[in-house]
């Protein structure tokens, strides 16, 4: 292998790891959000039970004050998750530019030598027609003479 199959293979291993850092930031924002839906829903239930009784009507505003802390700290989680994704989704960007940088090097080295075996071969298949010209022209001077 060479150097730039190498380069193209540890890049490609590096935009993969980034690939799945971002995948993980993606799939805890997208809990954090069936949480704050949860919670959400919770709290139009307990609202609807508490109006039911006297004991919920007493206890329901010590539930919507930790209901309302745990939302606030919710959101402020998935603000600074989507900053993270926003910022792994560079990485990935960059990442990807490089292996097709070096993708690119590789495939152009690789057709240079396509080219050079190529031309070898050529100058080969010419020299063994010049030869065999000059053959065929002695030995037809040789008949001649």
């Amino acid at each position: 292998m060479s150097a730039l199959g190498s380069l193209v293979r540890v890049h490609t291993w590096a935009l993969n790891e980034k690939r799945q850092t971002l995948v993980g930031l993606e799939e805890l924002a997208d809990k954090l959000h069936g949480d704050l839906e949860d919670l959400e829903a919770g709290l139009q239930r307990e609202q609807s039970a508490a109006t039911g009784s006297i004991e919920g009507t007493i206890a329901f505003p010590a539930f919507v004050a930790a209901a309302l802390e745990r939302r606030k700290r919710l959101r402020v989680s998935i603000a600074n998750l989507d900053l993270g994704i926003e910022a792994a989704r560079e990485e990935v960007r960059e990442a990807y530019l490089e292996v097709k940088k070096y993708e690119l090097a590789r495939d152009n080295d690789e057709r240079r030598e396509q080219d050079k075996l190529a031309l070898s071969e050529r100058k080969a298949l010419d020299e063994l027609g010049a030869t065999l010209h000059q053959r065929r022209k002695l030995s037809q001077s040789d008949n001649d003479g």
